[in-house]
């Protein structure tokens, strides 16, 4: 197990991932502190180049295509990112099928298999991973904390159109989850003492 342990690094919506989905998964080098702070930081690079492509693709069709004729400027981000971190290993960069493991999120179990994905893999690939769904779109990574969250937006205009939908009644049988207080600082100089450690050590 990692030193992130079961944090949970995607949300996904209620009731699952779409039988027509395409999937983001990146694979750190290893599981040391420094492949997987850049396996974040290569993440949070790709999102961004995602969010600024003109508009998001309305059908799987155009999700592949979309992705297929960007995998160069995918491939270049995610260069830039390793070498302005210092890495020297190599990656790649592949739309297609992706084998998974089966992971749990929450009270959900995703069962392992091969599944539509762009997958990045870092160095020698043999690290934990991170994945979300990209097509339908039901996650992205908040800039502010770095933390992979549920497509809020989305949801939030369907409940503008349809008040009636926000409406959920609260059972007593529910329990709700305890929130995880993490500091988004905090956090970043942890890693980055802990990456200087390493090198030093």
């Amino acid at each position: 197990m990692s030193w992130e342990g079961h944090r949970v690094d995607a949300a996904i919506v209620e009731n699952g991932i779409p039988e027509e989905s395409i999937r983001l998964r990146i694979l750190a080098n290893s599981d040391s502190p420094q492949d997987q702070a850049v396996k974040r930081f290569v993440r949070d690079a790709i999102v961004a180049e995602m969010a600024s492509w003109v508009a998001g693709p309305q059908s799987i069709e155009q999700a592949r295509e979309t992705l297929r004729s960007n995998l160069p400027a995918i491939e270049r981000v995610v260069a830039q990112e390793l070498r302005s971190r210092g890495f020297q290993y190599g990656f790649e960069v592949e739309l297609g099928m992706v084998p998974f493991p089966t992971k749990m999120y929450g009270s959900e179990v995703y069962p392992a298999g091969d599944y539509e994905a762009l997958r990045v893999s870092l160095g020698r690939a043999e690290g934990q991973n991170w994945w979300c769904v990209l097509f339908p779109p039901l996650c992205f990574v908040d800039g502010v904390t770095g933390e992979a969250t549920a497509a809020a937006q989305s949801a939030a205009a369907q409940a503008e159109q349809d008040p009636a939908a926000s409406v959920k009644p609260v059972q007593a049988s529910e329990t709700p989850e305890k929130p995880e207080v993490k500091f988004f600082l905090w956090e970043l100089i942890r890693s980055l003492l802990d990456f200087f450690r390493q090198l030093f050590s």
